[in-house]
């Protein structure tokens, strides 16, 4: 990604990462399509209520995982790969060991955290069950991330995504066999998730231990570099902290949604479902735009980085306003496919028609913020996260539940902290990028 043309080579690597994302998500989405359509809304609402929470959990090695591509990808661009290789061993088996310890604390303290969310208590029981269940696969689940990270580094999006298909598809199987045909309610969809996860793990850890890969995963080399542990964490934590810090948000809109009721909890739950149709395109362009910026800096590129990031950042605009406009033309038709209880539908569509007009705003955001990542600036990232989508999420939330009351006015605390959040991105990456190029003067290359 250092040389010659910029969006043949960009397009090559996003689209399996678009799709990779969205047969990652499809995991949690075909489970909850399932409980939407064959079991009751009570049971909707447990999945969803234990959404959030699964995303938090995660969100840490997830970030860190970012610290991995970052370190791994700027070795690559400046062609030194056993740096490169150190990075992922380290990720890998730091990864592991706090995935386990994530699981444990996962399974211990569940019921207490969702009450602590003022999930209904007739709700609770089941959430904890599928809880439960689906983090049993959270190490391999963190696994997966570590080592895909590491293909991506070096422009291997196609592998990761190659896996999760075949994985997603035979999630689908197994949530009909553990529903349909063999009623376990909530566990079963837990039980399908936790296999075919864990089956994802050791795919891409037969694949990336190949010996033809510019990184290789090799089981004698597990072990960690605490040194380039420190150099991983220094760039990751931030990413994972705003991970978290983001999920915290929603875990605070799920709060006031909560207190509207059980079927104000499905139907989030189902507006969340829908929304990933629009939103994990988008984090496929802002790992684009990490790993592309990330090679470019290494290679002391700044002048194509720039290039790059912008013509990203427009493109996935214009993909993300037709794809919420094709659904905002048939709201009902897609939301039902997830739901089949109208009530609640109808609830979702009041949140949606205030938040979808206005994703195209976060790619900007995300791309942006990708790329500002790449260069090595997460706190700066992590910083600017905290700000827009924290501290003015959740005061904005506080506010208009109290003056409006209503579930549209808590959608709306969306678009608004995007826009504030990508204005600084934008700046962010300006002054940034504009001081490198000033600083190292590359010669501009061919686009």
């Amino acid at each position: 990604m250092t040389t010659g043309p910029i969006v043949g080579p960009l397009f090559q690597f996003i689209w399996p990462i678009i799709f990779s994302s969205l047969f990652q998500q499809l995991y949690n989405t075909v489970d909850f399509l399932y409980v939407g359509n064959f079991l009751d809304k009570t049971a909707a609402a447990a999945v969803g209520a234990s959404s959030t929470l699964i995303t938090c959990i995660i969100g840490l090695f997830s970030g860190i995982s970012v610290g991995t591509s970052v370190i791994a990808g700027q070795a690559i661009g400046a062609k030194d790969p056993q740096r490169a290789s150190r990075a992922l061993h380290t990720s890998v088996t730091f990864g592991l060991a706090g995935g386990t310890v994530l699981l444990l604390l996962g399974i211990a303290f569940a019921p207490n955290i969702l009450r602590t969310l003022r999930t209904p208590e007739e709700v609770l029981p089941q959430a904890v069950t599928y809880i439960r269940i689906y983090l049993l696969s959270v190490p391999m689940l963190v696994f997966y991330n570590m080592v895909s990270g590491g293909m991506r580094a070096y422009g291997d999006s196609q592998t990761p995504f190659r896996i999760l298909a075949i994985c997603g598809f035979l999630n689908v199987l197994m949530d009909a066999l553990f529903i349909v045909w063999i009623p376990m309610g909530v566990a079963g969809v837990g039980i399908a998730t936790a296999i075919t996860q864990s089956l994802s793990a050791f795919l891409v850890a037969y694949f990336a231990s190949r010996p033809d890969r510019v990184i290789r995963l090799s089981w004698k080399e597990m072990g960690i570099d605490w040194k380039m542990l420190g150099d991983v964490l220094r760039i990751g934590l931030p990413t994972g902290i705003q991970t978290i810090i983001i999920t915290f948000s929603n875990i605070m809109v799920q709060y006031y949604i909560n207190a509207f009721g059980q079927t104000a909890v499905a139907a989030f739950a189902t507006y969340y479902k829908v929304e990933n149709i629009i939103y994990l395109p988008i984090v496929g362009f802002g790992q684009a735009a990490t790993t592309f910026s990330a090679q470019n800096a290494g290679a002391g590129h700044y002048r194509r980085l720039r290039r790059g990031t912008m013509i990203t950042m427009f493109i996935g605009m214009a993909i993300t306003a037709c794809v919420a406009g094709l659904i905002l033309l048939f709201p009902r038709t897609v939301f039902t496919w997830f739901m089949k209880d109208q009530d609640v539908v109808t609830n979702a569509l009041r949140i949606a028609t205030i938040s979808y007009p206005f994703y195209w705003i976060y790619v900007a955001l995300e791309v942006n913020g990708g790329a500002v990542r790449g260069m090595g600036y997460t706190f700066q990232s992590m910083v600017a996260v905290i700000a827009n989508m924290c501290v003015l999420r959740v005061t904005l939330l506080a506010v208009f539940s109290r003056v409006f009351g209503t579930i549209e006015s808590l959608g709306a605390c969306y678009p608004i902290t995007w826009a504030t959040a990508a204005i600084t991105f934008l700046v962010l990456f300006h002054v940034i990028i504009s001081r490198k190029i000033r600083e190292n003067e590359p010669e501009p290359d061919a686009a």
